[in-house]
């Protein structure tokens, strides 16, 4: 699990705005999670001119993740509410995203890689790519447990306290899918990130010993990209952090 664990893609704007913060996991779910997080979203009617300006952009990051939306009317804590609770699938293309104008809105989130997402689900995630969803329809044993456990008050390290308790709960459930897939799939992936992406598919079926119809099959059940697709995605991150951290590094 080395090579997946020292992946850790760039999830949204290199640099985040002040209201998002982000927690690592434990180290028994580092390899199925990239990080636990929250984003304020204090009383923020951005006026349109400026909408564009106010804009993030969320980056292809080869993961998915699990949402809780609070919000409420009382500039408390504890005058939050549930909203609802969604998953969001992997995405494979850059898109930009805004400011919600509801008044003293906070997300928390739980981001796994989109290969791993399928050992803490209750259903299949073919044609879950670019899509949210009720997480109920994907996750309802995550997304009772989550309800329970959970309060609006909580902080970030808190949640991420609770959160980590019920996925490594969700872990040792009895397998319902066939342990090869998740093998196999986890072993096409890890080949990827120790060739950042540059290997071919011919080679890389071979490496796995996998045929070309059973990989795809495999990865639309498990996080509903193509096994290509996966492999450019790697590539991109790497590409974009090399970027990043250049930038980053340099003298202003």
């Amino acid at each position: 699990m080395i090579f997946v664990m020292q992946f850790l893609p760039i999830t949204a704007t290199p640099f985040p705005h002040p209201g998002y913060r982000e927690l690592l996991p434990c180290a028994g779910l580092a390899p199925y999670v990239r990080c636990f997080w929250t984003s304020w979203n204090e009383a923020v009617t951005v006026p349109s001119p400026e909408r564009e300006k106010a804009l993030s952009a969320v980056i292809p990051d080869l993961c998915a993740d699990i949402i809780i939306v609070t919000d409420g009317t009382e500039d408390t804590a504890d005058g939050r509410a549930v909203l609802r609770m969604d998953f969001c699938g992997v995405n494979d293309r850059m898109f930009w995203s805004g400011h919600s104008n509801a008044p003293y809105r906070r997300l928390f989130g739980i981001r796994l890689y989109a290969w791993q997402a399928s050992l803490f689900s209750d259903e299949p995630l073919s044609k879950t790519a670019n899509a949210c969803f009720d997480a109920g329809a994907h996750f309802a044993t995550a997304e009772r447990l989550l309800r329970q456990r959970f309060s609006p008050s909580m902080t970030l390290g808190e949640f991420k306290v609770a959160a980590e308790g019920i996925l490594l709960l969700l872990l040792e459930r009895p397998v319902r899918k066939v342990p090869e897939q998740h093998r196999l799939v986890r072993d096409a992936v890890m080949q990827m990130i120790r060739m950042r992406g540059a290997q071919g598919l011919s080679s890389l079926l071979k490496d796995v010993h996998a045929g070309e119809r059973q990989l795809e099959r495999l990865f639309a059940y498990t996080c509903s990209l193509s096994p290509k697709k996966v492999s450019s995605l790697i590539r991109y991150q790497s590409l974009w952090q090399a970027l990043c951290r250049k930038g980053h590094s340099a003298p202003g």
